[in-house]
């Protein structure tokens, strides 16, 4: 096995047989596909469970049972996939994969906040989510009108959860001809323990942003790619006013067709 495989980014996955750690074989079978830090969404539950990436949809044998999962749950994941499988329940009129060895943790989500104007854009920025972000990061995946961060914070504790906010800035700043989108983060009670993580220990956090691409295409641009800002408040000034920082990569662009941006 090649051990590079197991240290490329989330960031970097596209598709099935590109770029997922692969375990070779002989020439006698198909290889098998590991798939780690995978953000997927239940499709179904019951006896036949399914989940779905960005290009696939997959029979998870292992959630069969799962009472506490429900269809539209967000999952960050690590899974095995096995083109010479068989295991594939005759009942289903289409073929599909199998996962296995399945492991998964919940992701909170939340949807981005577009204010009406300048002064409830600052309320939110006065808001009780006040804790300072050490650093985030937005993965290349898209799975209908999700997106899906990594943030890590000073304090890292299995008994610490935080919830996050993305607003967006009804003004185009200056210097600037594309929409900003604040994001704002506050600890929460964790009964269940700490945010799901990817194998950099990185707190997931999942943004439905759909109301985003409608405001886009009808305030920004109704043709082309959509582009934006991203900045996240990294602590205060002397002063006490919040500090944020700007994604090195801003602006960003961004497909909602299913393809990959460039």
């Amino acid at each position: 096995m090649n051990k590079s495989f197991l240290k490329i980014s989330a960031v970097l996955f596209v598709l099935l047989f590109q770029l997922t750690g692969c375990f070779n074989y002989d020439d006698d079978r198909r290889p098998l596909y590991y798939f780690y830090d995978e953000p997927v969404v239940v499709s179904q539950i019951g006896t036949y469970p399914f989940v779905r990436n960005e290009s696939y949809s997959f029979y998870v044998p292992g959630l069969a049972g799962k009472t506490t999962l429900k269809e539209g749950n967000i999952l960050w994941t690590s899974f095995v996939v096995d083109l010479d499988d068989k295991d594939y329940p005759s009942v289903l009129s289409t073929f599909g994969y199998t996962a296995r060895r399945f492991i998964y943790e919940v992701v909170d989500s939340a949807k981005l906040i577009i204010p009406t104007d300048t002064e409830e854009f600052e309320s939110y920025l006065s808001d009780d989510y006040s804790e300072s972000i050490e650093l985030s990061v937005l993965y290349k995946y898209v799975i209908d009108s999700l997106w899906f961060f990594g943030f890590k914070h000073k304090e890292i504790s299995n008994q610490v959860r935080y919830s996050y906010e993305l607003i967006l800035n009804p003004e185009i700043e200056k210097n600037s001809n594309y929409p900003t989108l604040y994001i704002r983060s506050k600890k929460v009670d964790a009964p269940a323990g700490c945010n799901a993580r990817d194998n950099l220990q990185r707190n997931i956090f999942a943004f439905d942003v759909k109301e985003f691409v409608n405001y886009y295409k009808e305030s920004v641009s109704s043709t082309g790619q959509i582009r934006f800002n991203l900045k996240y408040k990294i602590g205060v000034d002397l002063e006490g006013k919040d500090i944020y920082r700007d994604f090195t990569s801003n602006p960003i662009p961004w497909n909602f067709d299913g393809k990959k941006s460039k």
